[in-house]
């Protein structure tokens, strides 16, 4: 402590102390981005959208969608079933059908059948194919493999065998929905942003979150962003950051 307390002396000479000046701190995040970046991606509800990329797909309606650092995954609720997207780096093979079993032969996959097809315009090669990985253990997978603008991009099923038959339609909905973005499109996505909203009487997390927020963050995560326990209120006339739409 003693230590701590030398710092923060000699980070403070002379008479200046720390003070606490909220509404400035407030002011200077207001509008500041939250969230991911449209050249990374965004997430907006069960849809990614890739700005840098031009390229969008919506994931089954429900599922949780994370955008992680090397792919995005889709998880639906309560159940060990996912779907992925991935940009290859290198991919093996000359054509599209020999990238696809390639891949999926190098990553222990069997394949049981597949074939050449396009997807809202572009090359593609779509397969089932059978394996096992860590977390899941034996999977049946339904994944396409998609040429768009020189890059080979992998949409991936995985659920249990006895789960695929149900899971199949959605699988297929999405690795449809894959297409490319117009240039006007993307620039057009904006980031989500921080913004200020003082609070009135009635309000809850809930209602703020639905009609201010547009359900773009949850009740929860904007009570923990203000500093409150997830079960306390906004007070009426209190200074709060909410997040809106880009």
């Amino acid at each position: 402590m003693q230590r701590v307390q030398a710092a923060i002396q000699a980070a403070t000479p002379g008479d200046r102390r720390f003070v606490t000046n909220r509404d400035g701190y407030l002011q200077r995040i207001d509008g500041i981005v939250f969230g991911d970046n449209p050249e990374q991606g965004v997430v907006r509800g069960e849809s990614f959208l890739h700005a840098g990329l031009r390229f969008a797909i919506d994931f089954p309606s429900g599922w949780n969608v994370v955008n992680g650092p090397s792919q995005v995954v889709a998880k639906e609720p309560g159940a060990n079933v996912v779907m992925l997207l991935q940009l290859l780096e290198q991919p093996p093979g000359r054509t599209i059908q020999d990238v696809a079993l390639r891949s999926m032969e190098g990553a222990g996959f069997r394949v049981l059948n597949g074939g050449r097809t396009t997807i809202n315009g572009l090359d593609a090669f779509i397969g089932t194919y059978q394996g096992a990985i860590q977390d899941l253990g034996a999977v049946t997978v339904r994944a396409a493999h998609i040429v768009h603008d020189g890059k080979v991009f992998l949409v991936a099923g995985l659920a249990p065998p006895q789960e695929y038959p149900r899971l199949e339609p959605a699988f297929v909905r999405t690795i449809n929905s894959f297409r490319p973005m117009t240039r006007a499109e993307a620039e057009a996505i904006r980031p989500n942003r921080v913004v200020l909203y003082t609070a009135r009487a009635g309000d809850s997390w809930q209602s703020i979150a639905e009609r201010q927020g547009k359900g773009v963050v949850k009740a929860t995560t904007l009570a923990i962003m203000n500093g409150h326990a997830i079960n306390d209120q906004p007070r009426p006339g209190e200074r709060l950051k909410i997040v809106v739409g880009g």
